[in-house]
């Protein structure tokens, strides 16, 4: 995981997917509400916030940070309908320093790698149709550049057809239509981003074991919440991700509209929760733990046959250690641990333990800024392992990624994020050097 802050999210599920699909965090990112206590009190932009769209973890940022608030009086006419159309379009490159290029590449960055991502949203407002207070259509696409097919998809697809609604007063919310499933559950983004380092976006546990990133799949996902609306219960099943990768599952389904894929069946998650916002004198506080099972014919690395069902779950837990601006509560630093464990047998990784550092408006005058220094510990499954020494002679068992990394708000709607990542063991198949990256990226929203 790595950065989440503002457009951070974004950012980051731009170099990879989005989530929105990408990778830096933004599970966390404050409440709209609290985002335009950065905002002039004049703004009235925030009147089109009401319009974002709901229910996902991944990056949401008010329209008044973006390069248009009001897109020259677009918003407005089409918020009169009930509409709201958004956007970003993220771009940057990832080279190793150490000069460890070679052909064919082996990692993200091994040799310079650009890539980009476009995504364009639109929502309506349903309950202009009759559904109930709440409910909204969306839809969305997105568009993938990236020079080494490793580190991400090439291509245009369908990124999110979704119908979302609410019942008894908010305390339980159903999503059902085409969507990613990881961008709902876990709170992907913060930390050590694998968008922003070598191994790439196969070293997410719950999307290698199932969990759409990239390509939408069908589902459905439920929240149950309690009076207090901090203790939760979010349940969701999908459509899996095609058991051979996210390579193989955009190759699948090109255009993201495919009901089915071949191989891909059912994938079934369960998350619990505990989540306080921030609030004056509060520190923000979310804990979740989720179990995933799919049901998919995935290859035992033991019998070295298909046959196996897959699973995993996760703990993460976010915490607040500081409040640097009591008139806006969410500044401040932060802690952010999690770990995952998945199938012995199924998995090239099979555990992960990861803790990052993080800053929200780091310095003064910079409250829109991020910071964060991250360590992650991949393990490489016994089972894995066995059969790659047959390709190959290799002594390691693990990867490790540690990283800095830096998001500026440079102007209204443009963000800079600098990250610094060192990798021990990029590549699982084979013993390479260590690498270490720099990334530069910037993203524009619109």
């Amino acid at each position: 995981m790595t950065l989440h802050f503002g457009v951070l999210a974004v950012i980051a599920c731009a170099s990879i997917s989005p989530l929105k699909a990408q990778e830096t965090n933004y599970t966390n990112l404050p409440s709209l509400e609290a985002q335009r206590a950065a905002v002039r009190k004049d703004d009235t932009c925030h009147a089109y916030d009401r319009m974002i769209t709901k229910g996902s973890e991944s990056p949401i940022i008010t329209t008044c940070d973006t390069l248009f608030p009001d897109q020259f009086g677009l918003r407005d006419k089409l918020a009169s309908k009930g509409f709201l159309v958004e956007g970003y379009y993220s771009f940057g490159e990832i080279y190793d320093v150490l000069g460890h290029q070679g052909k064919p590449q082996a990692y993200n960055g091994q040799s310079p790698n650009f890539s980009g991502n476009l995504w364009l949203n639109m929502t309506y407002d349903m309950e202009r149709v009759g559904l109930n207070k709440g409910s909204q259509l969306t839809l969305s696409m997105n568009n993938w550049q990236t020079a080494y097919p490793g580190a991400g998809i090439r291509g245009t697809a369908l990124s999110q057809a979704t119908i979302f609604q609410t019942f008894f007063n908010g305390r339980i919310t159903a999503q059902y239509g085409y969507y990613g499933l990881l961008g709902q559950f876990y709170g992907l983004f913060l930390g050590t981003s694998t968008a922003s380092t070598a191994l790439g976006p196969t070293s997410i546990i719950p999307n290698q074991v199932g969990m759409s990133m990239y390509m939408p799949t069908p589902g459905l996902d439920i929240r149950m919440y309690a009076h207090d609306r901090r203790f939760y219960n979010h349940f969701g099943f999908a459509r899996s991700q095609s058991p051979d990768g996210f390579g193989a599952d955009s190759r699948a389904n090109p255009s993201g509209v495919n009901f089915r894929v071949n191989g891909a069946r059912p994938i079934y998650v369960d998350e619990i929760g505990f989540r306080q916002r921030p609030s004056e004198g509060k520190l923000m506080t979310w804990l979740r733990a989720g179990g995933i099972y799919n049901s998919s014919s995935y290859y035992d690395y033991r019998k070295r046959a298909f046959g196996h069902s897959n699973s995993a779950f996760y703990v993460v837990f976010d915490q607040q250690l500081v409040q640097t601006n009591p008139a806006i509560p969410y500044l401040g630093w932060y802690i952010d641990l999690k770990t995952d464990h998945a199938d012995r047998t199924s998995n090239v990784f099979t555990d992960d333990y990861a803790a990052t550092i993080y800053a929200l408006g780091p310095f003064r005058g910079r409250e829109k800024d991020m910071l964060s220094i991250g360590f992650t510990y991949n393990k490489i499954g016994s089972a894995a392992q066995q059969n790659l020494q047959q390709f190959t002679p290799r002594k390691f068992d693990h990867s490790t990624t540690s990283s800095v990394a830096y998001a500026a708000h440079l102007h209204r709607g443009i963000y800079f994020v600098g990250t610094t990542s060192y990798t021990t063991h990029p590549v699982v198949s084979r013993l390479y050097a260590d690498a270490l990256t720099l990334q530069g990226q910037f993203t524009l929203s619109f």
